[in-house]
Parts: structure tokens; sequence; C-alpha cells
């Protein structure tokens, strides 16, 4: 329902009229715009005219910062991410999704202040999926971006200093933190194991995804089984034995961020011996790849073991073999070596034995 309000006011020993102009659909004012007249008559026609734009949906005009609930500017965010160059992750959409159908979701933006995150997270914590403080860490880090850019985006009346306000109290409570960083590799007899099983699976008259094939890839490549996905003929260099990756993972984003990996060891003969069926050399879901190593790792009793550790495996080889940090950063597309090196690499402690005894030799 939009309506209007005049308010007579002095300026400058001079009489004015203020008008404001708002909408309000179940509670919630969704438009608010004000002009100041220094005639009322002006004010009324200029409000009245700005009412029968509204009901008719024919405003065409910057409005004045509103609110709206939490799960509305959830919904405003996705609808733009969706539409833009650059959309977002799985991992983020699942979780907004999430909040937008929680009760916290309910409430006006404006009235959330830094007790309503932290009786959120409590409330969370109290559910039945228990998640970790790494889980609720995604869920602030989530609610805290869609607030930062709710004004700029949307004219909306929010920021992001509720949720910055209950950091303190959060990290006090131990409600949210970082994950904990992961070391796994290839233990024992495991990639042997692994990759006859996988062979055996691949041969089977129903199957149609070469595992075996992939899974030895994933780890000659460093790549993440989405980008093996997409790998293509078209990008393939067999004299140089490279390959482009297009749309590697960036934190800057993966669109446009391609990169020529060498395809060092047996790669390429693995890639030569696919069938051309397709403009992808594995034109398979990754998600089907992923099931299908889950279901045969849980088959041998391999515990604790993600598809994803067998990058960490990959660079980790790579640094054994006597490549360099930058030279294996060349490989696994990362920029921060950093990173590389506290996450992905894990050196075993066999290497350094094995090491001083060929130099002894």
């Amino acid at each position: 329902m939009a309506y209007y309000s005049i308010t007579k006011t002095t300026r400058k020993n001079i009489n004015v009229y203020r008008v404001r102009v708002r909408n309000k659909e179940s509670g919630v004012i969704t438009f608010s715009k004000s002009k100041t007249f220094q005639n009322k008559a002006a004010a009324v026609k200029w409000a009245k005219g700005m009412v029968h734009k509204i009901e008719r949906h024919l405003v065409d005009v910057d409005m004045e910062l509103v609110d709206c609930t939490v799960a509305e500017l959830i919904t405003k965010y996705l609808d733009a991410k969706q539409n833009s160059n650059r959309p977002i992750g799985r991992t983020a959409l699942y979780t907004l999704q999430n909040i937008a159908n929680s009760d916290f979701a309910k409430m006006l933006v404006s009235k959330i202040n830094a007790s309503d995150v932290v009786s959120y997270c409590l409330e969370r914590k109290k559910s039945d999926s228990s998640p970790s403080p790494a889980t609720l860490s995604v869920d602030v880090s989530c609610i805290r971006k869609v607030f930062r850019v709710g004004k700029s985006m949307f004219g909306i009346n929010v920021d992001d200093r509720p949720i910055v306000d209950a950091y303190p109290a959060l990290h006090d409570l131990r409600l949210i933190s970082r994950s904990n960083e992961r070391e796994r590799r290839l233990e024992g007899n495991e990639f042997e194991i692994l990759l006859d099983a996988l062979k055996e699976k691949q041969q089977h008259h129903c199957c149609q995804i070469p595992y075996r094939d992939i899974f030895l890839i994933s780890i000659l490549t460093c790549c993440r089984i989405s980008e093996v996905c997409k790998l293509q003929w078209q990008d393939l260099d067999k004299k140089q034995k490279t390959i482009l990756v297009r749309d590697r993972k960036s934190p800057n984003g993966s669109i446009g961020n391609h990169a020529v990996v060498p395809l060092l060891g047996d790669a390429l003969n693995i890639i030569l011996k696919q069938p051309q069926t397709d403009e992808r050399i594995f034109p398979f879901n990754a998600r089907s790849i992923t099931s299908g190593f889950r279901r045969t790792r849980k088959k041998l009793n391999i515990r604790d073991l993600r598809y994803h550790d067998l990058r960490r495996e990959g660079a980790s080889r790579l640094i054994e073999m006597g490549y360099s940090v930058e030279e294996t950063a060349r490989v696994t597309g990362h920029r921060d070596l950093n990173v590389l090196w506290r996450v992905y690499v894990n050196i075993r402690p066999q290497h350094f034995l094995e090491r001083k005894i060929k130099e002894s030799d």
C-alpha cells in the first residue's frame, strides 16, 4: 500500500513542505522517497503522482534506503548473482538457501544486531545437524557478504557492522573457527589397491567412466575433478606435452582464469587413449566420479580419504621428485605459494631418509 505524508518546516526563515512517499508490503517498507517543496499544492501534486506510479508499478526513480527481511535480501542477492558473469559457488548457494529458511531470516535487516547473530549460531549448534565451528563460520561469512553489499546493490538500509561486532563473542564461545587443515595422503599400498579396484570397476559392462584413468590424471596434473572434466581436445598440445586448463578456481574468480599445465609422467598417453566422442576429453559429471570413487573407497575400507586429497598427493609427489615450490605451483595453479605449501604439500618423513641414503651412495 502506497501512501504519503507532508510535514511543514522552516528553512532559512522560509516555510517549506517536506513530503515523503512510502510503500508497505506485509508491514515492510519496500519503497521510500522524500522531496521538499516551497508550495504545499506542489508537494501534494508530486506525492499523489508518486503514489499513482507506485500502485501501477511505473516507478523509475532512485529510492532512498529501504528495509526488508534477511530472506528477501538473500533472494535479491542470489538473483543478482545468477544474472552476473560471476555466478555464486555451490557451497555459498546451499548455505544462503538454508539461512533464508531459518527464523533468523524472518527479521528485518535494519533491526539485526550482534546478539541476533550470536543467537542464530547458538540455535544452529543446538539443531539436529549440530554443525561444526568451521561450518558455522561459513554461515556467518555468507551473512556478512550479503549484508556488506546490500546497501550498494539494492539500496537496502543494512551494513555488516552487526556481524563484525558479533565476532568476539562467536570466537569466545567457540561457535566459529577455521576448518582443520588436512594432511591426508595415500598411505601404504592404498595407491595400488585403489588403482586395481578402479580398473576393475571401469571394466564392468555397465560402466562408462574410466575411473582408473581419471584417478591417475587427477594426481599427475594436480587438477580438481571439476577441471579434469572440463579438459578439451582442442586445448591439447601433443608436441609441447601441455594442456590448457580453463577457468581454474581463483580467489578473484574462475571465469577466464586459464592456465597451461605440463603433462608429466604418463599423463599424455592416458589422455591419448581416450575415445574422441566429445569436445571434452573426459565428458562425465564430476559428482558421478567422486561418488563412484567414494563407494570404491568404502568397499576397500579406506578411511578419511577424499577425492580432493589427490590434489595434495600430486603436489607432494612433485616436491618429493625434486621440483621447486614455484614449479609445483605452475602445475597446481596456486599464485600464493604459502597456501600451496601450507595446505597442499605434505612430505613424508620417509622421503628425507630415502634422500639421505641416495646422497650417501
